[in-house]
């Protein structure tokens, strides 16, 4: 990721977070465009997310690795 996210809200450097789910690992899915294997399914590409939060509001944002 590219440079420290910074909070919208209070403009402080988010910090490293974890995501615990029962299923494995978080991904976000992208649409399909094309004539490929994927696109067959209907996914362009799955790509891992991390999330950061801030320390002074709590605000959690979700970052798609690329």
């Amino acid at each position: 990721m590219a440079g420290d996210p910074r909070c919208p809200d209070c403009d402080v450097a988010l910090e490293d977070a974890e995501l615990f789910t029962g299923q494995g690992e978080l991904r976000v899915r992208t649409e399909a465009d094309g004539d490929d294997v994927l696109a067959a399914v209907g996914l362009k590409e799955a790509l891992d997310v991390t999330p950061r939060r801030c320390p002074d509001c709590g605000l959690v944002r979700f970052y798609a690795i690329e």
